[in-house]
């Protein structure tokens, strides 16, 4: 859905894109991610809510991403002949609160921790999320403040988080089988980006999912690029397994501009 989101945040990965949305799940949903990203990077995750009562929902997440081995370089310029990785590691744990019909609250509390060529630094930090039903029916707007703490420290070299704040808009229409979203990232290391997108439910088994996404520039002072958009698309389809057990599968391509594309592949299990 070109990563437009944060207003609708209604399954297990709303540990990421919006706890205050654990709420929208319906009882327990386990998501297993495994992401093809550039060359050797690769980026795999989990997520899982639980549904504790009406007003209360639980949420657990974990995340991998490792970059594979490069060749390392000395102060010269010169290879080795030896080889280094980076790896980063995220668990997190997500509570959601329905504070009135049209106000949701989430945080997400995260632990961080990154190795670097053999040296590993770790931090804490923490995710504020809004989701809100306008009084407009079907309508419903998000925030998420992410990664608000301390940064990580390499030996006496700070190394700040991403912080972002997500702004975000969606609507349902067509018996809610049908959304379109629309977000606002405002980040602290970066261009403004924008993102649309939607997707299409069919009997609740087969869904389509499509997004586009636009940012101004990415580290334009280093590689002088001037600006990337990114076309988004997606498709699943969910199955009764047996009695209250569905499973589901999805596929998502996405285009990064010079980048190349990626392939995100996700499994899902409904309780």
């Amino acid at each position: 859905m070109g990563e437009a989101f944060v207003a609708v945040a209604d399954d297990a990965s709303a540990v990421y894109w919006n706890p205050a949305g654990l709420n929208q799940a319906g009882g327990t949903h386990l998501m297993l991610e495994y992401n093809v990203f550039i060359e050797t990077v690769r980026y795999n995750g989990g997520d899982l809510v639980i549904k504790l009562d009406k007003d209360f929902a639980l949420g657990l997440g974990a995340k991998l991403l490792s970059t594979g081995t490069e060749n390392e370089v000395n102060a010269a310029g010169v290879t080795t002949g030896n080889t280094f990785s980076e790896s980063y590691m995220d668990i997190d744990l997500a509570g959601a609160y329905r504070l009135s019909y049209y106000f949701d609250v989430g945080l997400t509390a995260k632990y961080i921790s990154k190795n670097l060529a053999g040296t590993t630094a770790s931090t804490f930090a923490v995710d504020l999320g809004l989701l809100y039903r306008t009084p407009i029916p079907h309508l419903t707007a998000g925030m998420n403040i992410q990664n608000l703490g301390p940064g990580l420290k390499f030996d006496q070299t700070p190394d700040p988080l991403p912080l972002n704040l997500k702004l975000g808009v969606a609507y349902k229409m067509f018996e809610d089988n049908f959304t379109v979203a629309y977000d606002v990232n405002f980040p602290n290391d970066n261009a403004i980006s924008t993102s649309i997108g939607g997707e299409y439910w069919y009997k609740d088994t087969l869904v389509g999912r499509f997004g586009y996404q636009f940012q101004g520039s990415i580290d334009q002072n280093q590689l002088g690029i001037g600006g990337k958009a990114g076309l988004y698309l997606g498709a699943g389809v969910k199955v009764a397994a047996f009695k209250n057990f569905y499973l589901g599968l999805d596929y998502a391509w996405t285009d990064q501009g010079f980048l190349g594309s990626n392939h995100h592949f996700a499994m899902d299990f409904y309780f």
